[in-house]
């Protein structure tokens, strides 16, 4: 790695590390670094056969990437997700950001990416609570207020299409009918979640070109009326839409359903990224973002 400078990767056994850490190894400027908590995994051992070093390191525990650890330490870049979904963050993506984001700074990273969202309580005046998407651009603002790295971006995934098949998966009814249950947003911004390598790949090539920059990640816009159809179109299989209120949403009684009823409730009132974020940046960082037809046609076999 000693002549090519590195880049961190957390989450790197997981879909958007996983995505960036393809796109760097692909394209061959850098030297990868990718971060999980256990480098003996199957899915560890295979990225460290493509050429990645794997260190070992868990967003629970700050002592674990702290500066000396081998993490940060020497590195020219760094990409740095949370998950708000894990056990082990849910609550805790503030104070766990705020922790990784130190220890790139004292270890010396020069380029810092950090996987943001919008600041849902900011932008609906309180009304909406929405902790997985503040969390992550509260983060953004301790970056932006109080840190002083050369360069800095905030790439922002949109919806995965791919939630459609595990958070929201379609059931089957009796009469072999596909049934997504969605709440009545009327809006939805989304992408394959397999393309945010592209665009955290262009920003590390031309960091001062995206500097302090909050670059959303979508491929398309789309109702739920219209997911159904494009199923029906792709799948070949029949498909129907049970849309429920906000508050019916919420009331499913499953762990995350309140925040996700807000979330769709943002969506509708606000769109994904509120009404003001350039959603066009991310496109043109990485022009081969997929629409939503163009997931489908590699994700059909699965539903």
């Amino acid at each position: 790695m000693a002549d090519k400078k590195i880049i961190v990767v957390f989450g790197a056994t997981g879909q958007q590390g996983g995505s960036v850490v393809d796109f760097l190894l692909e394209d061959g400027t850098f030297a990868v670094r990718g971060v999980t908590r256990s480098v003996d995994s199957d899915k560890a051992k295979a990225l460290t056969a493509r050429g990645v070093q794997m260190v070992a390191a868990n967003v629970a525990d700050a002592a674990s990437f702290a500066k000396g650890k081998g993490v940060f330490d020497d590195a020219y870049g760094a990409f740095i997700i949370t998950n708000f979904w894990d056990p082990s963050s849910m609550g805790k993506e503030l104070e766990q950001g705020v922790a990784l984001v130190d220890a790139a700074e004292a270890c010396g990273v020069k380029a810092l990416q950090y996987g943001s969202l919008v600041d849902v309580e900011k932008i609906s005046g309180g009304k909406l609570d929405v902790p997985h998407f503040t969390h992550k651009a509260k983060v953004e603002q301790y970056v932006l207020e109080k840190k002083n790295f050369e360069f800095t971006a905030f790439p922002a995934a949109a919806f995965y299409f791919s939630n459609m098949l595990t958070f929201f998966p379609p059931k089957v009814d009796d009469n072999g009918v596909s049934v997504f249950t969605l709440p009545n947003t009327r809006t939805i911004t989304g992408f394959d979640v397999s393309d945010i390598g592209g665009v955290s790949l262009a920003i590390f090539k031309n960091p001062a070109k995206y500097n302090k920059l909050f670059v959303p990640c979508a491929g398309e816009h789309f109702t739920p009326a219209e997911f159904v159809a494009k199923f029906e179109k792709h799948t070949g299989k029949k498909g129907k839409l049970n849309l429920v209120t906000f508050e019916q949403f919420a009331g499913f009684g499953f762990p995350g359903a309140e925040e996700l009823a807000a979330m769709f409730q943002f969506f509708d009132e606000y769109t994904y990224y509120g009404l003001e974020a350039k959603r066009e940046l991310g496109v043109r960082a990485y022009a081969g973002m997929k629409d939503l037809d163009q997931w489908f046609e590699k994700a059909k076999g699965s539903f």
